[in-house]
């Protein structure tokens, strides 16, 4: 297949109009290393790119989760602002002739990796993706299209973690084993340990973000 430079620009451009601050193009071959339920094709069976795009969390309070205890319905502002977008990415490639899906938060892709293939930055030590102009602060989502997309250049590396273990050295919860990030470790205290900014909204830890050189560069 023939990649349409011209209408990449064009999806970039009008991503940019709606207020994303991040987005990617990756091809979905890529993907073939995941579980069946994690490639773009369990959305999409004649994808040819997958989108992603990505909210700057210029404020912590928009990484915020509101729940009650006694109910189902949770909400995450960021990721209902993203969504957002995605649907309005969904209904401008649907208007331009193609097929496109908003993946959903959970199963869904794996967004960090997702990010990483698509040319938008690698994947640090704190186990998050590190972007060149917000650091790890923001929040992704994915689209996939049959729309004839240009890829980005993937990353497999980080080259701003090499001689860095800041984000190792500050964790509270000690999730770096050996100096690997254990997920486990990480989950369990982030849920004893949240910043409760109401009676039913928290936030997350958010050290290893906070702390990293690339990050802070960015807000500071």
């Amino acid at each position: 297949m023939v990649r349409n430079q011209k209408l990449t620009e064009d999806v970039k451009k009008y991503c940019e109009k709606i207020g994303v601050d991040v987005v990617g193009i990756a091809n979905p071959s890529l993907f073939n290393r995941f579980p069946e339920g994690f490639r773009p094709q369990a959305y999409l069976d004649d994808t040819t790119a997958v989108i992603i795009i990505g909210f700057h969390l210029y404020d912590l309070v928009l990484d915020a989760w509101n729940y009650k205890e006694d109910s189902n319905k949770s909400y995450q502002f960021a990721d209902s602002i993203i969504e957002n977008f995605c649907h309005k990415i969904k209904k401008y490639l649907l208007k331009n002739g193609f097929k496109a899906e908003v993946i959903s938060y959970k199963p869904g892709l794996f967004l960090k990796d997702s990010a990483a293939l698509a040319g938008i930055g690698p994947i640090g030590k704190n186990n998050l993706l590190i972007t060149p102009t917000y650091g790890s602060q923001v929040r992704l989502r994915a689209i996939v299209t049959n729309a004839p997309l240009t890829y980005g250049e993937p990353i497999q590396e980080s080259k701003y973690c090499k001689n860095c273990n800041i984000c190792i050295k500050a964790c509270p919860a000690n999730a770096f084993i050996n100096g690997k990030y254990t997920k486990s470790i990480c989950d369990e205290w982030a849920r004893s340990n949240w910043e409760r900014i109401s009676p039913h909204t928290v936030i997350w830890c958010n050290t290893c973000i906070e702390v990293c050189p690339v990050t802070k560069k960015k807000i500071g």
